[in-house]
Formats: structure tokens, sequence, C-alpha cells
């Protein structure tokens, strides 16, 4: 099924709305258009040194219709890169995000929010300072790289080290269905900038 972003709501102050518009829309595509985007949003990181030439890299288990960065992991484990996912964190009301590197044989147990986790001993996990490179899931997001995630603030929490440094390590590139684009999203003070955002269609460099 095609689905034009175009025909979803501009940003007006209500993300909650908007969001689940959003969600909506990429939950539309067929497994088909999936399958497809996930081929596309591979091939359009190969067109990235900075991708191509990282070595710890965060990615992510495709949920709710996010496009699937699962071919990108296999890229990664067969490119000799080490491949982590999330692992959610959660004491005393704050929510933040340590990195769990994932193999062939990786056994997974379901999150809290009913996500895919590798089960990992707690003292192999890996800081968000430690990583090279992160692949994170959008919801919306414009050509200025403002996004719209889930609401949880888990990465922005997790890399708000990123807002208060030059040093840009981990580089963040958002991921998503090009139908995810919208004309504008209003920033908050407290999201974590973008260095670029790929989708199936296109790669939007947002920062030198």
């Amino acid at each position: 099924m095609n689905v034009n972003s175009d025909d979803l709501p501009s940003e007006l102050g209500n993300k909650t709305r908007l969001r689940k518009s959003l969600r909506a829309a990429r939950r539309m595509l067929t497994p088909e258009d999936q399958s497809k985007a996930a081929e596309d949003l591979l091939t359009r990181l190969l067109e990235v040194d900075l991708f191509t030439q990282s070595n710890r890299i965060a990615l992510y288990l495709a949920h709710d219709g996010e496009i699937d960065p699962s071919r990108v992991i296999h890229w990664c484990q067969i490119n000799f890169r080490h491949s982590y996912l999330p692992i959610v964190k959660q004491e005393k009301g704050r929510n933040w995000l340590m990195f769990g590197e994932v193999e062939p044989n990786s056994q997974f147990q379901k999150n809290k929010f009913g996500i895919q986790e590798p089960v990992i001993d707690q003292s192999a996990l890996l800081d968000a300072r430690e990583l090279d490179l992160v692949l994170l899931p959008l919801v919306g997001f414009d050509r200025r790289g403002n996004r719209i995630g889930m609401g949880g603030g888990f990465y922005d929490t997790t890399f708000e080290f990123l807002r208060q440094s030059a040093n840009r390590t981990p580089e963040l590139i958002g991921v998503a269905h090009e139908i995810q684009k919208i004309t504008s999203v209003n920033a908050e003070s407290w999201d974590v900038p973008l260095t670029m955002v790929v989708t199936d269609q296109a790669v939007y460099r947002l920062m030198p």
C-alpha cells in the first residue's frame, strides 16, 4: 500500500495527535512495502561514510511499523562491525538506555513495552558514551532534523550529554520511512540533535 506523507497533518502543537497519525500510517504499509523499505534503507546507509566507517553501532529491533534495520544488523555482523541493541533501564522515575551486543546466537526476551531485548549479563552492557554511531527510530521528522519520537524520552535522556559538549560521539542518525517526513516539527529544548536522517528513499544531511 502506498501512503502519501502529504496527506498527514503538519505540526500544529499537538504531538500526541500527530504521533498517532504517523504511527498509523507506517502500520498501514504492507509486508512487501516493509521488506522493500528495509532493503532500501541498507542501500542508503551504505552511501554514508559515517555508517560504513563506524565500528560500534547501536540499532534497534523494529516494532509498531518502524522501518526494519535487520538487514543493517546482518551487514554489520558479516562486515566485522559490532552491533548493539538498546536495553531499557528505569530507576527512581528516570528512563534511559544501555546497550547490549547482538550476535547471531543471541537470546531475546520482551521488556515491559513488549519489545525484544538481548539477554546479556549486566556487566557486559555498554554505556552510550562507548558507541560510535546510533541509528534511532523516528515517528516523524522534518527536513531540518527536528523529530518526533515515541514520547518516552529514553533517547533524549540517554544522550543528553551530547547537548552539553562539543564532542559529537556517538553520532546520531535518525531512520524512518520516507512517509514519516512532514512539513514541520516544533523542536523541544530537551531534544538531542541528529547528525542526519536516513530513509528508504533519501539521506538528509543536517549537521557538518
